[in-house]
């Protein structure tokens, strides 16, 4: 049975690893190749994380319960391969188990691809904003976060006004770092 819209499924998790280790190693796509191939199997612990980011509420302990006389081994450890994950997602799905996330997803009647595409938009439009502010500023986007952060509402919120004070906190701030740009 396929998995709910609200949780990630297989294809869009492998998509999503191959994405953050494409940006992690832009210029070694032999190095991604090689991560991809040898992601499973999985510790109990790692297959929690996988399904946790799928969208499903488990611990390590409740996954580690789920484990049969038939299950795999490697020495005295359980290991979990791409099937078996699948096959508790199903489960977890069934009986409503699922993140915060995954409920606001359901809520809001949108799917984990609908909701991952308005997430990048915002990322998309939070960084052009603290760009601006840290190409007038003469510094970076760390910069920009460094300065602004504690003192100011989120870039999405800041109008001209609240923009030219960014420049002039982040002008401050790498000033008081004493590094030359």
């Amino acid at each position: 049975m396929p998995l709910s819209k609200y949780l990630m499924t297989r294809e869009q998790y492998d998509a999503d690893c191959r994405d953050r280790l494409e940006e992690a190693h832009p210029s070694d796509p032999a190095a991604v190749a090689r991560v991809m191939a040898r992601r499973y199997p999985k510790s109990t612990e790692q297959a929690a994380e996988e399904l946790k980011r799928r969208g499903l509420r488990i611990d390590a302990d409740q996954l580690s319960r789920r484990v049969t006389q038939e299950f795999r081994q490697i020495g005295r450890n359980f290991v979990w391969f791409a099937d078996d994950i699948d096959a508790v997602a199903e489960d977890l799905d069934q009986a409503n188990r699922l993140t915060y996330d995954a409920h606001y997803r359901r809520e809001q009647g949108l799917s984990f691809a609908e909701h991952a595409a308005v997430q990048k938009q915002v990322r998309t439009k939070r960084l052009a904003i603290m760009q601006q502010v840290a190409d007038a500023a003469g510094g970076t986007i760390p910069d920009v976060a460094d300065a602004c952060n504690r003192v100011m509402p989120d870039p999405l919120e800041w109008d001209e006004a609240a923009i030219a004070k960014a420049v002039s906190l982040t002008r401050e701030y790498i000033a008081s770092q004493g590094v030359a740009r």
